[in-house]
């Protein structure tokens, strides 16, 4: 750990716990937005490197272009269907999807007007730009970055990849058949977990997820997701809404066997499950309840028209035609091995799922033959 991390790492601790002191407890999600966001300091806003080999994690688009391919495959069939088509990415991590799919859609000659990015991390941001900047002037002049989401109505696709997961969660737990909150103290210098009773608003959005569940159970939810995705689709006049993250529809979310809840950390590629160790050095995440999000979809004036695998949306969005069996060996066996690593149920094939909903929009969308929207 360098000289620079402890530093951010005793300065983030140091406004957790005043936090604390001044509030007497905060809720996990008030930490994890801290550890995650606070402004120079959490993991997505300080200049640690995240993504890629040398960073915490790789995401899909970081495995190659197939991802990328695929998805602007899919872009392809929408955007002729729109007028001054944007397509609108939240959370671009190194801008590598960004320049992907529109070397792609320059290839099938149905390129956006513009393609903005949201992105709350500047370092990120920089690199983003970096990237973008390596592209054709005909293509890296439609990228724009955007300090919030959209403020005028347009016409396009919305898109964002495991950042749902990202989003700070309210952990609860079952006890004497009542839900009880996660609140942290301070106690020697160490954050505490307590139980507390939920604040009305929050207790009723808990309680309409109508969970069936046994003493001693734990699990998390996103509090106030409906107003989250009415800032970011609420703009959205015709077009597509497509968010793809690793998760589960609500039956199995809070499957009884799944008792403990969904948190896990990522740090130079380990899973832990220690989110108040190293903060703001370590990426923190939970499993995503897609039937939330669908439902915050729908509350949002939009269509949930399918719910699919990761897998079963690239195979239907034809993934092996960008494979090249001419190619050289190398070539083809670094292809393969990408799409083994999208595909396969023990890599991200089956953990990862893509959710789709559209605004005006009345054409079928490619990658929902199978579609499993009864799972949600």
């Amino acid at each position: 750990m360098s000289d620079t991390q402890i530093a951010i790492n005793h300065t983030l601790q140091h406004k957790i716990t005043s936090q604390i002191k001044q509030k007497g407890a905060i809720s996990f999600a008030e930490f994890m937005r801290m550890a995650l966001y606070e402004p120079g300091l959490g993991y997505y806003s300080a200049g640690s490197a995240k993504l890629g080999p040398s960073g915490d994690f790789i995401t899909a688009p970081e495995l190659g272009q197939l991802f990328a391919r695929c998805h602007a495959s899919c872009f392809a069939e929408v955007i002729p269907h729109l007028q001054q088509p944007m397509l609108f990415e939240l959370g671009a991590g190194t801008g590598k999807f960004c320049v992907d799919v529109l070397l792609c859609l320059d290839e099938l000659a149905c390129l956006p007007e513009r393609y903005a990015i949201f992105e709350v991390s500047a370092d990120l941001k920089k690199v983003q730009q970096d990237a973008v900047a390596q592209l054709p002037n005909h293509l890296a002049e439609r990228v724009v970055w955007l300090n919030a989401p959209p403020t005028e109505s347009f016409e396009g696709i919305v898109f964002a990849n495991e950042v749902l997961d990202a989003l700070p969660v309210e952990v609860f737990q079952i006890q004497d058949d009542q839900f009880q909150r996660l609140m942290l103290t301070n106690q020697e210098g160490q954050l505490t977990e307590q139980w507390q009773n939920f604040e009305p608003q929050l207790h009723q959005q808990l309680h309409q997820l109508n969970l069936q569940l046994e003493n001693g159970y734990r699990s998390e939810f996103i509090p106030h997701l409906a107003a989250w995705m009415q800032s970011v689709v609420g703009q959205l006049s015709k077009g597509l809404v497509l968010m793809v993250d690793y998760g589960y529809g609500r039956p199995a979310y809070y499957h009884p066997q799944r008792f403990t809840g969904t948190l896990v950390c990522h740090q130079r590629h380990e899973a832990n499950f220690n989110p108040y160790q190293d903060v703001g050095l370590q990426d923190i995440t939970a499993f995503v309840d897609f039937t939330a999000v669908a439902e915050a979809m729908a509350a949002s004036g939009l269509d949930v028209s399918g719910f699919t695998t990761q897998a079963e949306f690239l195979m239907d969005n034809k993934i092996e035609q960008w494979l090249h069996p001419d190619a050289d060996y190398q070539t083809y066996y670094t292809l393969v091995s990408e799409m083994k690593k999208l595909v396969m149920p023990d890599e991200m094939g089956d953990k990862f799922k893509t959710i789709v909903a559209n605004k005006n929009l009345n054409i079928e969308i490619p990658g929902f033959s199978n579609n499993r929207l009864q799972d949600l």
